[in-house]
């Protein structure tokens, strides 16, 4: 039976390429999951094998036609077994995935399969350690992939869709009027805005991530919780706004560029799709000190909104890398729906390319913890007031929405 190959698409063209320059560690995501719980290794197999049955995208692979260009196909789903890992604890499972299921990517090539998954035992839990690669994940893909795992295994009915139709829906796409204005979009913004924007002073410094993380106490989450709720504001837009103006702060500017990731999860097709949806979009932000925090909060997220509607173009304009920001804005859930005790975690992979990336990380509930990760130059001591103060300036500002930005950030920013 013949197999149909399609052409990537622009974000898979992307990290195809970083991938054959010698990026490709970083281009590999890895976690696991753990519930709390007892299963027999029989029945985590069987939920494991239904995972890559129903799933397209788990079964992609990548190669090259007659003329060298990179081409993807869907492989035929053939049930196979997996390696059972057993752990004393969470922290020595943690500490393997950081150390050893981390440092091992994934390639190209017809034969190579592009997702692996391992059995992870406990002593009161069982789970999965997963690797995927990015060309067809995103970071929401590890948590839909959990989510997909531990309602087969309670024998609830999973909805999936064609990876195919997301890779044809691209191509179209492309040929559409709707793609030449969303690149006129771009070209303006830059015309307007030639100057690009950047905190960092030179790029990759190490192989190795840095991270600086600051977890928000009970009370704060608590605080942007209510106000989200009580001024329909997304916490996306008020995570943003604290961290763009602690940049304007820095930089000394009104005028700027930051990276913030679009998700494309809106629909239900997308959410329950295996696939690299995200995208990065060039939001240009515009502070202005001498106005409230409630203005900064409606024009940041006004910019969100204006990027997101062309955000699909982004990659296209800016391709080879050539981003006008260096910090990208990341807004993650990490938490599950329903009952269900879980734990999810993401494993630091070393990394070859520039990356300077704040993450979100709303775990639910009553925890949300801001993480920037880089390896870029950039101070440590800068990178740890970059999360504290921004929390800083969120808290400050939702308390009292009508203060002015600089009177904020003359509060809880070091000169």
């Amino acid at each position: 039976m013949k197999i149909e190959s399609y052409p990537l698409t622009d974000e898979q063209r992307y990290m195809y390429d970083e991938q054959i320059r010698g990026f490709g560690m970083a281009l590999t995501l890895s976690g696991s999951a753990v519930f709390k719980g007892s299963q027999s290794i029989e029945k985590l197999e069987n939920a494991a094998n239904e995972v890559i049955r129903i799933n397209e995208g788990i079964r992609v692979r990548v190669t090259t036609d007659e003329h060298g260009e990179p081409m993807q196909f869907i492989a035929p789903f053939k049930e196979r077994s997996f390696k059972v890992k057993k752990f004393g604890s969470k922290e020595e499972l943690s500490r393997f995935g950081r150390e050893e299921w981390a440092a091992v990517p994934l390639d190209f090539g017809p034969d190579n399969e592009l997702f692996d998954m391992q059995i992870v035992m406990l002593p009161d839990s069982y789970g999965a350690l997963i690797r995927i690669h990015h060309i067809i994940s995103d970071a929401w893909t590890l948590f839909l992939i959990c989510s997909q795992f531990i309602k087969i295994l309670n024998g609830e009915n999973v909805k999936t869709y064609p990876f195919r139709d997301f890779v044809e829906n691209a191509i179209k796409y492309k040929q559409s009027s709707r793609f030449r204005k969303d690149l006129e979009f771009f070209a303006e913004q830059e015309k307007t805005l030639p100057v690009s924007t950047h905190l960092s002073s030179e790029p990759v410094v190490s192989l190795e991530k840095h991270w600086r993380a600051y977890e928000m106490s009970e009370d704060e989450v608590a605080l942007v919780r209510d106000y989200s709720l009580t001024h329909k504001v997304a916490e996306a837009n008020l995570f943003s706004t604290a961290v763009c103006i602690w940049m304007s702060r820095m930089l000394g500017r009104e005028d700027f560029y930051v990276g913030t990731t679009a998700l494309n999860r809106a629909g239900i097709r997308e959410k329950n799709t295996v696939g690299a949806f995200a995208l990065g979009v060039a939001n240009r932000i515009c502070i202005k000190s001498e106005e409230s925090f409630e203005t900064s909060i409606n024009a940041v997220s006004l910019s969100r909104l204006s990027g997101y509607r062309h955000q699909k173009a982004g990659m296209s304009y800016y391709a080879n890398g050539k981003e006008p920001y260096d910090l990208w804005i990341s807004y993650q859930t990490a938490s599950f729906d329903g009952d269900i005790e879980a734990r999810i975690e993401q494993y630091q992979q070393p990394v070859m390319g520039p990356v300077m990336l704040l993450k979100i990380i709303d775990g639910g509930d009553d925890r949300i913890i801001l993480q920037l990760e880089y390896n870029v130059k950039f101070p440590d001591r800068k990178a740890e007031r970059l999360v504290k103060e921004s929390a800083a300036i969120l808290i400050e500002g939702i308390r009292d929405d009508r203060q002015i930005v600089k009177e904020i950030t003359d509060k809880v920013m070091e000169e």
